[in-house]
């Protein structure tokens, strides 16, 4: 059962696929939550989504019922997505999972085939041990102000010139993922997640966490082509000025670590979690970072993720995400929660 539940919106005006919602399904498995997750608009994964359903089976059932055999840009079939709906609403009115999860129904519900008061009303009569997660394009305000925690993700799109953008690109892509709204770490593992189900062995490594059994570590020992090191010393101070010696020295190995398996041509995809807010707290050297980026094997596939990413890493990526705080539930002094924040 999830601690004091809550509804969330993720939402963003590109119709770049949100993956935060996938990691969320991920990390509460570990923590022996159940979540529903159903989809309403296409994607390129979709394969992969129902690899890892069955490999976190019981815990995390994708059903993808709305969109069954249709492409991207097609329209969607009406009756399917009112079915989908009507599965969504009764699994959040009857508890038979701790989270629900409507992936893209911001979508349908903007061409109409769902109404707003549809949505709204399941908002006012999910069970109380239940937490709702929508997500998709943007959301109207009525739905903002209903919702305990609102995410808008913006995509600025490459930021290198043209020719260094096409070089990049044939090396492999680099994303950096940032800003003050929640999603990032969950936005990582949820593409982590599926990129290694279609294949591609990948590692995320995270720069501040302490080595715990949070969720996503215990969900991850599942997925054979998938590896996650927590080697930070926990929370840091927003603060500070002079990080304490522990976390220098652990950063310090974490960046070692960091470029051992970067180097080691044994992996198509490398998550370097929260590397921003390392940098920003000056554990890690952002021209060193800059540099491996640019030195970094030819098919290695780098995302980066954290808080206040500094533009020299910015100004190397091929693309840069902001998860952009609309509401979030900390400042109403919701502490986090097992199996949604860890």
């Amino acid at each position: 059962m999830v601690e004091k539940s809550l509804i969330q919106v993720y939402m963003g005006s590109s119709d770049k696929f949100h993956f935060a919602p996938l990691g969320l399904g991920l990390r509460a498995s570990g923590q022996n939550l159940h979540t529903l997750i159903i989809c309403f608009a296409p994607h390129k994964l979709m394969d992969a989504a129902i690899t890892a359903s069955s490999i976190l089976k019981p815990n995390l059932v994708i059903d993808h019922s709305a969109i069954e055999g249709m492409h991207i840009g097609e329209k969607f079939m009406k009756d399917k997505v009112l079915d989908s709906f009507q599965t969504a609403k009764n699994a959040a009115l009857t508890g038979n999972f701790d989270i629900v999860i409507l992936n893209g129904v911001l979508q349908v519900m903007n061409q109409e085939i769902i109404s707003l008061e549809d949505i709204l009303t399941l908002m006012g009569k999910k069970s109380d041990n239940v937490e709702l997660v929508f997500s998709g394009s943007s959301a109207p305000e009525d739905i903002i102000k209903k919702a305990d925690l609102v995410t808008e993700m913006v995509e600025h799109g490459p930021t290198l010139k043209p020719e260094k953008e096409n070089t990049a690109r044939n090396k492999g892509t680099i994303e950096v993922i940032t800003g003050n709204g929640k999603g990032k770490t969950t936005y990582c593992l949820g593409k982590a997640m599926l990129k290694s189900c279609l294949g591609t062995r990948s590692s995320i490594l995270q720069f501040i966490k302490s080595p715990k059994p949070y969720g996503e570590v215990k969900a991850i020992e599942k997925f054979p082509l998938l590896e996650i090191r927590s080697m930070g010393e926990g929370f840091l101070d927003l603060y500070t000025t002079d990080p304490q010696k522990k976390h220098v020295d652990a950063a310090r190995q974490a960046w070692k670590e960091c470029l051992k398996e970067i180097f080691s041509l044994k992996y198509g995809l490398v998550v370097l979690d929260e590397i921003d807010n390392a940098i920003h707290y000056g554990l890690v050297n952002p021209e060193r970072v800059r540099e491996m980026l640019f030195l970094k094997p030819e098919k290695l596939s780098l995302i980066l993720s954290g808080r206040n990413a500094h533009p020299a890493v910015m100004d190397a990526a091929t693309t840069v995400i902001e998860m952009k705080e609309i509401k979030h539930p900390f400042t109403k002094g919701i502490k986090a929660r097992m199996g949604i924040e860890f």
